[in-house]
């Protein structure tokens, strides 16, 4: 205790760096702790599951022929394999399945809104995936039709006593659900988000009921649980022979020459890492670039303090102090300076905290699991043990007599190196950040293939068909609107899939981005051009018809041999049947640069009058109603079309949207990574300032006296210059060179995430590296004059 009160005494005196040492240890703390809480945050996914080691989620691995060695992994099977593997499969204790209906809006009777994420769900989905049940029993209410679970966040937001109650979902009118039970609801690591469970039985009144497919209506989320000492290669001969029994698999292959169909178990923990593997990397280096820089620049200043109190040491061992009280004594020095420094962190952290939820795009609650605290709290111990120890041991070192005789090193190598390393971090953030704005950048202005400007649409989601017809002309009638169009899906949307078979229907050629049915004003709102054939015309197009994209036609032409124009010819496509091809029109990006859909996509044509035929059908099937406004007038356009939204709908929630601000939106991932690394990159730049700073002051001080003498001979400043500049350039020209490595590799690997990549110039390498010596070089000169002016006479009157 009389150790810390000492250290506590000494936190405020002047000459010890220790001001300096805090601002630089909060900086590096608060960002390297963000980083690296969010890298383990990764591998936290789903831990929160009871035996989560033992539950796998099931996949379907597909190789479509023997043309190609590639096979895809799709995180969805048919309905039927859940109860299949229970049934038939020995070593699975357990197996359950979620179909998403998506996130909606939904109505309570006294007409209050909500929203939340629904998902249909069997029996036995707390068998596989347990959540604490707060009230009703599982098996009865998903048994029982149009009866859900909800979430006690859900329940809380509703008033609490929710039992019985009965809710009616936005985007399915006239569906009503009964509230019979309630569970714990689900922390945001979870790789399959949930809100509200549906009983799997009420399946036909939201979606085409595919819960006894063995083949087709891929959409079942499918989880196992695998009996205590069973690995999932051990199942492969058991799930093949249900395959064989229920698939018909063998024919199918003998069909298709080549074709593989299996069933893969993932480890429902190791999920979210593989989607992140290449982000892990990135930030763990980023984190540790600045963590290292803080700690380096620290152990500087610690150590430059160190060696003034050189006296301090000597008359310590004089009376009595063994080397192991002088190394516990600066340990708890530092010791103190760190818990200031972690203290200032945390505050920091919860400052900025909502800034860092945005992009991180999570609480930073959610981060307080074991696996998140105790690898931070491990690495914290490293930092001080490093800290506290290595300047305990060069201070107990210093000899006795040495530090009576005005003890100074005669030389700063060992502040050079670490000045270096903070010079490497320093380059190696800059380089990176300024590729990371660049593709950034790119990805903005990079033609999609598509018009964004302008283009603006909202969902005929719970407007009522007889309403439809006369807000589309309401919307027409808009002075500011040029042109109204129709279609389900947009470029930036997810896409599903449908596949196209050889002319006679036995083969199963590729798999296409479906974008399911348009009106003939669609893609010439959104400036798509067609290559052959014509886009689809009141006249001249039926319903059904179909637009395919030039990759798709280039694939046909590959399968089915055909060398001709292929409009006119007809295709079959999984959904849709028969369509005959009408034209080809330009490929395009859809869903965005960073997450882009690679697959052939197709069009099929709808009326406006068929279009609100099908909502009248199944009012679940929302369409959207896409607006071009004239230029000049995409101000006025969006207040004026959300009040004619609202007009048809009954509850005046309507939510119309800017195609521009969605495509913007889909790059929200990389402009979070563009701000993390500039934060990063001031930071360590702040950083190896506070140590350049210290550098040259210290090495002024040092040469203080060769400095005077040399005035007095009559250097000029210029020459002054040169000796310590010089003397600094042979470490800050290859500490920058050297931080290029990292730099490179960290930006070769993230810029492999993008289809359309900027080309990485080794110019753009050099010109960082320049920019870094620039910078050092300038504030040296700044600080080397200052101190250079002083009059020598101070350095020299106690000689």
């Amino acid at each position: 205790m009389n150790l810390f009160k000492l250290a506590f005494r000494r936190l405020f005196i002047k000459g010890e760096h220790n001001t300096t040492r805090i601002v630089s240890l909060i900086t590096g703390l608060s960002f390297g702790i963000i980083l690296l809480s969010e890298v383990f945050y990764y591998y936290s996914f789903d831990s929160f599951y009871p035996d989560a080691n033992r539950i796998y989620v099931v996949h379907e691995q597909l190789k479509r022929d023997d043309s190609t060695n590639e096979t895809s992994n799709y995180p969805r099977t048919s309905g039927a394999i859940a109860i299949g593997l229970k049934d038939e499969v020995p070593g699975i204790e357990a197996a359950s399945r979620l179909n998403s209906i998506g996130t909606s809006v939904f109505y309570t009777e006294d007409l209050n809104s909500y929203k939340a994420s629904f998902s249909l769900s069997d029996e036995y989905i707390f068998e596989v995936l347990p959540r604490p049940v707060i009230s009703g029993n599982p098996k009865e209410i998903l048994t029982s039709p149009m009866c859900c679970m909800v979430s006690d966040k859900v329940a809380n937001d509703m008033g609490g006593n929710v039992i019985d109650k009965t809710i009616e979902l936005k985007s399915y009118p006239n569906k009503k659900l009964t509230i019979k039970g309630v569970f714990k609801a689900l922390p945001e690591n979870t790789n399959y988000k949930y809100d509200i469970l549906i009983s799997m039985v009420s399946t036909g009144q939201f979606n085409w009921d595919g819960t006894n497919n063995w083949i087709g209506n891929d959409r079942y989320y499918t989880c196992v649980k695998l009996a205590p000492g069973v690995n999932p290669d051990q199942l492969k001969d058991a799930v093949r022979k249900m395959q064989e029994k229920h698939q018909d698999i063998e024919s199918i292959e003998e069909k298709q020459p080549g074709m593989t169909f299996k069933y893969m178990f993932i480890p429902i923990q190791q999920m979210y890492v593989d989607g992140v593997k290449k982000m892990i990397v990135i930030l763990s280096i980023i984190a540790s670039s600045v963590l290292l820089v803080s700690l380096l620049n620290y152990i500087m200043l610690t150590l430059s303090a160190l060696i003034k109190k050189a006296k301090t040491s000597a008359i310590y061992k004089t009376c009595g102090a063994q080397r192991s009280n002088l190394t516990q004594m600066i340990f708890i020095d530092n010791f103190l300076l760190f818990i200031v420094s972690l203290l200032g962190a945390s505050f920091v952290i919860l400052w900025i905290s909502p800034l860092v939820e945005s992009q991180v795009g999570h609480s930073l609650i959610a981060v307080l699991n074991p696996y998140v605290i105790w690898p931070t709290i491990i690495i914290l111990c490293i930092i001080v043990l490093v800290t506290g120890l290595l300047p305990g041991y060069i201070f107990s070192q210093i000899p006795v007599t040495r530090a009576f005789q005005n003890y100074k090193q005669k030389r700063n190598k060992w502040k050079l190196a670490l000045l270096g390393f903070q010079l490497t971090g320093a380059s190696f953030i800059l380089t990176t950040l300024v590729i990371v704005y660049m593709q950034y950048n790119k990805m903005l202005n990079t033609n999609h293939g598509y018009q964004a400007k302008g283009i603006y649409y909202g969902s005929t989601q719970g407007i009522a068909s007889s309403k439809i017809a006369t807000l589309i002309d309401d919307i027409k009638a808009l002075p500011e609107v040029e042109k109204v169009g129709l279609g389900y899906v947009l470029p930036v949307d997810d896409m599903s899939g449908n596949n196209i078979y050889s002319p006679d229907g036995e083969k199963e050629l590729f798999n296409i981005a479906d974008f399911y049915m348009i009106d003939e004003n669609y893609l010439s709102i959104l400036n798509i051009p067609i290559l052959t054939g014509s886009n689809f015309t009141t006249e001249t197009a039926s319903v059904g018809d179909v637009l395919i994209s030039q990759k798709c036609a280039d694939r046909l032409k590959i399968h089915n041999q055909w060398n001709d124009n292929l409009v006119g010819k007809p295709i079959y496509v999984t959904e849709h049947g028969s369509a005959t091809i009408q034209g080809v029109y330009s490929d395009f990006i859809i869903n965005s640069i960073s997450n882009s859909d690679n697959r052939p996509s197709a069009f099929f044509y709808f009326t406006q009058d068929e279009f609100i035929k099908e909502q009248e059908k199944r009012p679940s099937l929302a369409f959207k109603i896409i607006v071009k406004a004239y230029n000049n007038s995409e101000n006025k356009v969006l207040g004026k079309l959300t009040r004619l939204f609202n007009n048809a709908l009954p509850h005046n929630d309507a939510i119309v949207k800017s195609l521009e601000q969605e495509l913007i939106k889909s790059y929200e991932p990389q402009l979070g990574f563009r701000n993390a690394m500039l934060m990063g990159n001031i930071i360590v730049l702040l950083i190896s300032v506070i140590g350049l700073m210290g550098y040259t002051t210290n090495e002024a001080l040092r040469r203080s006296k060769e400095l005077a003498i040399r005035k007095i001979n009559g250097a000029t400043i210029y020459e002054i210059l040169k000796i310590f500049i010089l003397d600094l350039g042979y470490i800050v020209v290859p500490a920058t060179l050297l931080g290029l490595i990292p730099a490179w590799y960290t930006s070769h690997k993230w810029i492999q995430n993008f289809t359309y990549k900027i080309n990485l110039h080794w110019g753009i390498f050099i010109l960082c590296s320049i920019c870094i010596i620039v910078i050092v070089i300038t504030i040296a000169v700044i600080n080397y004059i200052k101190i250079s002016n002083k009059n020598p006479v101070e350095a020299l009157k106690y000689e």
